[in-house]
């Protein structure tokens, strides 16, 4: 009675990318499932951002001037 001899390794292919001996393989991160999330269906999207308010005018600070001698 012979015993059944098990099938070869199959020989990679020397075209497509092989990791290292010894090193893990790459694993794919997993896709967000949404990363930017839209407007909901059946919802109106939010309104476009306005103008900026424009602020008040403080009080006016006139220029520091230098010290005599300073520069």
């Amino acid at each position: 009675m012979t015993i059944p001899q098990p099938p070869p390794e199959p020989t990679p292919d020397p075209t497509s990318p092989q990791p290292p001996p010894g090193e893990p393989e790459p694993v794919e991160p997993e896709p967000f499932p949404n990363p930017l999330p839209g407007p909901e269906p059946g919802k109106e999207p939010p309104p476009p951002p306005g103008p900026l308010p424009i602020p008040e005018p403080g009080p006016i600070i006139p220029p520091r001037h230098p010290r005599p001698g300073q520069e």
